[in-house]
């Protein structure tokens, strides 16, 4: 990868249709086009030619193309609400026999407007994509890692401010306010804020429930830079500790160090959530850890890799971005989660949140 990432991504996906024996690639799901074209917008489509490339968008986002797309090699823009007409015409004039569609984005809307416009044009199956996703050029990391910085200090901040009585909503406005005012573009996803019986919630919501003296807290969120993402979750206490969440914070951080002791590039990914979950289950909370380790990081939150027990063929690549999350969730409790994010390098790991990973006493 020595050149820029759109170029590079460029020559992937083309390579992946010609092996694929298509002739060309129509794609729609915007955080690809994202990482293709740069385009930041809400609405567009990329036909990728062996020779051209047509980008379309709507009038919206006339004036904003000009400025923002990566200056690729014989691109062409139309501005046009009739991509796939446009899209026909051009693989008509092209004298194409199958085309390549994205099989997870396309919808059955879309699938029968292509193939009613692309009249004796195949549409097959696009190969996957991931890898022109998980590998991340030195911007791009460098922005992750921003994205983190900023993310770790509004925790620390607010953290110094919590007080029993306040609304997990409250904390969860706190944290988007810094944020915004630090640099952030928007956060990275609704913020979790769960206190008490409500951090058994996996993905719960900030809700309007009040801080209680003896609360277990979890704090999931993430902030954004240049489009990519960052994702980190800490967990602290309102008041002493019981035994039962000490041991259970126990238990988590050392499932977090042992994965990041087996993560490196190569990795299987189920092997990195195996050696966390194993420490979990040893520890007799395997019934409560519910999810997957951790996931993909970039232009969207959750990417591929899945480091997850479900991914038994699934390959940690060199020079992308995951995050290692193992959580306890008890019913009626208490739950807790420490969530790193970690980019992969080809010599080793680098932990880019830099916020506290002990359970604080508030």
């Amino acid at each position: 990868m020595h050149d820029d990432p759109q170029r590079w991504r460029l020559r992937q996906l083309r390579a992946a249709a010609r092996s694929a024996g298509l002739e060309g690639a129509f794609l729609v799901h915007l955080p690809t086009i994202r990482y293709l074209t740069r385009f930041s917008g809400s609405n567009a489509a990329l036909l990728v030619l062996p020779h051209s490339i047509h980008f379309f968008t709507d009038d919206r986002y006339a004036e904003q193309v000009k400025t923002e797309l990566a200056p690729l090699p014989r691109l062409h823009i139309h501005i046009t609400r009739n991509f796939v007409e446009q899209a026909a015409e051009l693989c008509q004039q092209a004298r194409m026999s199958t085309l390549g569609i994205e099989a997870d984005a396309v919808t059955v809307a879309l699938h029968s407007q292509l193939a009613k416009q692309m009249r004796g044009i195949k549409l097959k199956p696009l190969p996957s994509l991931d890898q022109l996703r998980m590998k991340k050029f030195p911007d791009e990391i460098a922005a992750i890692r921003r994205a983190a910085q900023i993310a770790s200090r509004v925790y620390t901040e607010v953290l110094a401010e919590i007080r029993p009585g306040m609304r997990e909503r409250e904390v969860a406005a706190e944290l988007s306010y810094r944020a915004r005012r630090m640099g952030s573009e928007g956060d990275a996803f609704e913020i979790i804020v769960v206190a008490g019986e409500h951090g058994a919630f996996v993905h719960g919501r900030a809700s309007e429930r009040r801080l209680r003296k003896g609360d277990v807290v979890t704090v999931d969120f993430g902030c954004r830079i240049n489009g990519f993402h960052s994702d980190m979750t800490r967990t602290f206490v309102l008041g002493r500790p019981s035994e039962d969440v000490r041991r259970a914070w126990e238990t988590i951080t050392a499932a977090h160090r042992r994965a990041l002791e087996v993560l490196h590039a190569g990795a299987s990914a189920a092997a990195v959530d195996r050696a966390a979950r194993q420490v979990i289950e040893e520890a007799g909370y395997g019934e409560y850890f519910r999810h997957s380790l951790g996931h993909g990081l970039g232009i969207e939150v959750h990417e591929p890799p899945a480091l997850s027990f479900r991914n038994q063929n699934g390959i940690v690549p060199s020079r992308c971005v995951v995050t290692i999350e193992p959580g306890i969730y008890i019913p009626g409790r208490f739950g807790m989660r420490l969530e790193d994010d970690v980019y992969v390098g080809d010599d080793g790991i680098e932990i880019l949140t830099t916020a506290p990973r002990a359970l604080t006493v508030v």
